[in-house]
């Protein structure tokens, strides 16, 4: 497991540089709101976070731990999150981002991860709330609306 973590933390240093330096002439700010270096900038950076803490996580660790790969469970979890989230780009034109990400977010917590019924609906309502709140009316981009206007 040790070699896998480290190629993989190396991996993604590597895309998050390459990310930062691709976008590095962009606008990070223009006028009022961020500009369109402003979410590679941010992902870059939690990138190079999360790879070098694996990496650092990854040569203190002493045990030997084995590779594993996923159960017969664990690959239909991972084929279903998978296309829910294919389905959830096909439905974005004709339902909108919102009623979308809604969906997707109720399939992953009820269908897939099998959470209680009530916080599934009460984390759905609070993640719709925040990217509402965020997106659309502090940052004022026009995310893709369907039929109910979302």
């Amino acid at each position: 497991m040790r070699v896998t973590n480290l190629i993989a933390a190396l991996t993604l240093l590597a895309l998050s540089v390459m990310v930062l330096s691709g976008t590095w002439a962009l606008p990070y700010w223009a006028d009022f709101a961020p500009g369109s270096a402003f979410a590679p900038f941010w992902v870059a950076m939690v990138g190079m976070t999360l790879a070098i803490a694996l990496f650092v996580t990854t040569l203190l660790d002493t045990s030997s731990e084995p590779n594993s790969f996923p159960d017969r469970h664990g690959i239909v979890r991972i084929l279903a999150l998978t296309a829910g989230l294919w389905l959830m780009v096909l439905l974005i034109p004709l339902l909108g981002f919102m009623s979308a990400g809604i969906l997707f977010c109720l399939f992953l917590l009820l269908g897939i991860e099998r959470r209680p019924l009530l916080p599934s609906l009460f984390t759905t309502a609070m993640i719709a709330g925040l990217v509402y709140g965020v997106f659309i009316a502090w940052l004022g981009i026009a995310l893709p609306a369907g039929p109910l206007g979302l």
